[in-house]
């Protein structure tokens, strides 16, 4: 049975939501650089000291929502059994990622996060952690494939999810500079998919 939360636990998640919901309002209002952590705590409400109890810079609650999308990738993957292929679940779950970022995450923020991740000091980033469900998924959709013989055998599941999953990481940059100007991010990913990434899934090379 979940333990029951007491009111100090409470009012610190209420002061919390309130700090990343006036700070995601005041982004896409005012945009990430015209808007000062004063700004944020006199819009939530609390005192300026309350957001440095939950995070470091302003930059660490986009980084913190991008974690919470995981929980939509888990919601989508309930679907993919529908789909009878490595490629074809593959397929669906990038079209609903690249929409979902696209129409949900918005490109104002995905900048922030890869400015974020970049200029961060370490190699331990959210992008690029493998314990994200983001990965595992992928991994586990290549694994079955190669075991149907869908999906190359030359090389480890997790080395080919690694190598796709950097790939659309790449879309998504160029998506970023381009202020999204050029191409439409779901679009783009499905020709990405079909005319690339699946073929050098498919064919080992010697």
């Amino acid at each position: 049975m979940e333990k029951k939360k007491n009111k100090r636990q409470l009012r610190a998640e209420q002061t919390r939501a309130a700090i990343v919901k006036a700070a995601l309002e005041l982004f896409a209002h005012k945009g990430f650089q015209s808007v000062t952590i004063d700004d944020i705590t006199t819009a939530a409400g609390v005192a300026r000291g309350s957001f440095y109890t939950y995070f470091k810079s302003r930059s660490e609650i986009i980084v913190d929502q991008f974690w919470e999308i995981d929980d939509y990738y888990k919601f989508y993957a309930e679907h993919l059994g529908a789909y009878p292929t490595a490629k074809e679940k593959l397929f669906a779950f990038t079209q609903a990622q690249m929409a979902y970022v696209r129409d949900v995450v918005g490109i104002e923020h995905l900048k922030i996060l890869y400015s974020d991740q970049a200029a961060e000091p370490g190699s331990d980033k959210m992008l690029i952690n493998p314990q994200r469900f983001w990965y595992t998924l992928v991994t586990s959709i290549l694994r079955d494939g190669q075991k149907t013989g869908e999906i190359r055998k030359d090389m480890p599941a997790e080395k080919l999810a690694m190598w796709f999953n950097r790939t659309m990481r790449g879309l998504f940059l160029d998506w970023c500079v381009t202020s999204g100007e050029h191409f439409d991010l779901v679009e783009e990913a499905e020709l990405y998919c079909m005319q690339w990434v699946f073929p050098s899934l498919e064919k080992e090379f010697v």
